[in-house]
C-alpha cells in the first residue's frame, strides 16, 4: 500500500515524536523512508512577528539542520532502516508538498506542535496546510508538551 514514506522532520523534539511511527509503517510495508528537513526562508516582517532574528545566520541553521538529519539517518541505520534524507529552503509547506511530489511519497507522516488560539495565528500552521493540500494521505502524530511542576 505504501511504497514511499516522507518523514518531515525541524530539529524538534516535538517532530521526533513521529520518528517510531515512520520507523513501523517502514517495517510494516517494508517502503523506503525520506527524512525531510526545510529551513524556512522568511522576510524580515514574519521574523519580526515570530520574534526571529531577521539577522539569523541562515548558514549555520542549515548546517545544524544537515548535521541533525545525519545523526537521525545513522539512528534509523542501526534500527535497521535504510533512510534518504533531503534538506530544503523556502515556505516549510510548500516545500513539503513540492518534494513529496517528486519522491512520489505514498504517505506523508508529521507531527503537530498542537497549538492552538494566537499561537496558531501567528507562526501560521504547516500542518494545517499540509493536511489541506497534499494529495496523498497524511498521518498525523500529535505531540504533547510535557511541563514540570516549576512551570
Amino acid at each position: 500500500m505504501y511504497r514511499r514514506i516522507l518523514l518531515t522532520l525541524d530539529t524538534s523534539g516535538f517532530a521526533e515524536v513521529a520518528i517510531p511511527h515512520a520507523v513501523e509503517m517502514t517495517k510494516a510495508f517494508d517502503a523506503a523512508l525520506c527524512l525531510l528537513s526545510v529551513v524556512p526562508v522568511i522576510g524580515a516582517g514574519e521574523a519580526d512577528a515570530m520574534g526571529v532574528a531577521a539577522s539569523m545566520d541562515w548558514e549555520a541553521e542549515v548546517a545544524h539542520t544537515e548535521e541533525y538529519l545525519a545523526g537521525v539517518q545513522q539512528a534509523l541505520k542501526a534500527d535497521g532502516i535504510e533512510a534518504e534524507t533531503e534538506l530544503r529552503r523556502g515556505n516549510v509547506a510548500e516545500e513539503i508538498m513540492i518534494y513529496a511530489d517528486k519522491y512520489e511519497a505514498d504517505l506523508i507522516i508529521m507531527s503537530s506542535h498542537g497549538r492552538s488560539g494566537l499561537g496558531r495565528w501567528v507562526y501560521g500552521s504547516v500542518t494545517d496546510r499540509v493536511l489541506r493540500y497534499a494529495d496523498v494521505p497524511v498521518l498525523l502524530i500529535r505531540a504533547i508538551e510535557e511541563h514540570s511542576d516549576e512551570d
